[in-house]
């Protein structure tokens, strides 16, 4: 009967220390950066047909296609942009793990012909999701370009997908299982960790006012979860 009447102890954060700090800090940064109001009112974009009408056949073109529909989204101009498409490996499957957090060289750098060039693996063509989530990032860092912390940059561009309404394509391919014929192991595309997506995509819903987004049903099962347990605290904590 006591029990009844016993307070029951406040929810824990689902993320460390660290990354409450990180995100309260630079999400609200991104959001007076790109505007309260846009941010509210645009539209999100998800893993279907109406919003990617491109032919997923691991062509060069559905590439390009799809960078036309993502710069026109993230306010990026397409002929600011050139697509270098090359053989190589992206992936390393070392003792079951598996990854593909992108290097130096496929940083967005602006050549003598006045162009950011994206690098790109060939075989990404293979994998649409991946695909978005990479040029994403791509394209956020040129948004991003002229933050006077570098050193920030590759994870407050993970971060500006979501504001910018990208951010179920990189959340869900922040981890992911994969399997070669001669190992297992998980891949990660991205600089935030799967708990931080759902902690970035809560706080992006709570800022529009959305308290079961549409959206969220296209999320992997592992990041819905984190945005579950993400919205609850941020609802708790308000």
């Amino acid at each position: 009967m006591l029990g009844l009447f016993t307070k029951r102890s406040p929810r824990q954060c689902p993320i460390t220390a660290f990354s409450h700090t990180w995100l309260e800090k630079n999400f609200p940064f991104l959001v007076q950066r790109f505007g309260e109001e846009e941010i509210k009112h645009k539209k999100i974009l998800v893993p279907n047909f109406t919003d990617f009408p491109v032919r997923y056949d691991g062509s060069d073109t559905s590439a390009w296609d799809t960078l036309q529909i993502l710069a026109a989204r993230m306010g990026v101009p397409s002929d600011s942009i050139a697509l270098d498409i090359y053989k190589g490996e992206r992936t390393r499957v070392v003792c079951g793990h598996a990854d593909s957090t992108p290097s130096e060289k496929d940083i967005p750098k602006k050549e003598l012909d006045g162009k950011y060039h994206i690098g790109m693996e060939k075989k990404m063509l293979a994998d649409p999701q991946g695909l978005v989530a990479w040029l994403a990032h791509d394209l956020a860092r040129i948004r991003l370009i002229e933050h006077p912390s570098p050193q920030e940059g590759k994870r407050l561009a993970d971060l500006c997908t979501v504001v910018l309404g990208l951010g179920i394509f990189n959340a869900n391919v922040s981890f992911r299982e994969t399997q070669t014929a001669t190992a297992w192991g998980y891949e990660r595309i991205g600089y935030l960790k799967q708990c931080e997506w759902g902690y970035a995509l809560a706080l992006f819903a709570r800022l529009r006012g959305e308290k079961e987004p549409a959206w969220a049903k296209h999320l992997t099962q592992n990041i819905r979860s984190d945005f579950s347990k993400s919205q609850a605290y941020l609802e708790e904590n308000d």
